[in-house]
């Protein structure tokens, strides 16, 4: 494992040193251990310039989009459920779990026009541009996994698509942002529709590691949540990828280059590789 390391053009903590901002915080602290005397500062400043543009209902500017991608930011610079910003984030997430997928309950909409454009223009976090209503209810999920609140109402949602779904329901992103939350999810990590889904992205995958069709760096951190042996092989097979694709500074992607380099490092450590 530590000859990944050492085959890798540069150290990414070149990179990441140099990064004000959650993900920056989240790698220094959690992966490298490498805090910076300035880093409690920042925290802090960041803190607050997420926490003044939150309405009061909880929400930012009714944006689920903007909304999700706040609380996650939050969760990066480590505020738990009971910052008062957070929980209120949490409620209206909540407020919007009112719609149902073809007759089944759970899922999260937030009605506001304005947050299909706004996904589809956004590569930040975890979760990419599908299907406006998988995207929504995915990371709903994901957030209330992160901040321990995995409830019965959540869980209906998780319910609903091991009754339905399958990874060839819909196009890339949404099969990743559904497998994103099912390969985590207490309640459906150890079911056969992972398993299945495992298989089908083994089929998927190439001689050189890449998935046919699906974006690379997202799924290879889905894989990474996982403990079935079918996970470890693709990921082992993809390691060679994530080598050659590192910029020459130490981070990884083109579009959004923060993501992908969290999605990178967080994954391996997942997985064991990463460790200081």
């Amino acid at each position: 494992m530590t000859s990944v390391l050492e085959k890798l053009k540069t150290d990414p903590f070149n990179y990441v040193a140099n990064l004000n901002s959650p993900i920056g915080v989240y790698l220094r602290k959690e992966l490298f251990k490498k805090e910076t005397a300035v880093d409690a500062a920042l925290r802090k400043e960041l803190y607050e310039k997420i926490v003044v543009d939150q309405s009061a209902d909880g929400s930012w500017d009714k944006l689920f989009v903007k909304t999700a991608n706040n609380l996650w930011n939050l969760a990066l610079l480590g505020f738990r459920a009971e910052d008062r910003s957070v929980k209120t984030g949490l409620l209206w997430l909540l407020s919007i779990q009112k719609e149902k997928y073809r007759g089944h309950p759970g899922f999260f909409y937030s009605h506001n026009r304005k947050d299909p454009s706004t996904m589809r223009s956004t590569y930040y976090g975890e979760f990419g541009p599908g299907c406006t209503i998988f995207y929504q209810t995915t990371y709903a999920i994901h957030l209330f996994h992160l901040f321990g609140f995995d409830n019965e109402l959540v869980e209906t949602a998780v319910s609903s698509y091991l009754q339905f779904w399958k990874p060839t329901w819909c196009g890339a992103w949404c099969t990743i942002n559904v497998l994103n939350v099912l390969i985590e999810h207490p309640l459906s990590k150890n079911s056969r529709l992972v398993e299945s889904a495992l298989n089908h992205f083994a089929d998927l995958q190439s001689k050189t590691g890449t998935w046919k069709g699906l974006p690379f760096y997202h799924i290879f951190h889905a894989l990474s949540r996982s403990d079935n042996a079918l996970a470890k092989k693709q990921l082992g097979k993809a390691l060679p990828s994530v080598i050659r694709r590192q910029n020459g500074d130490g981070s990884w992607g083109r579009k959004e280059r923060q993501t992908e380099t969290f999605l990178v490092l967080d994954a391996l450590k997942n997985i064991g590789i990463v460790r200081y």
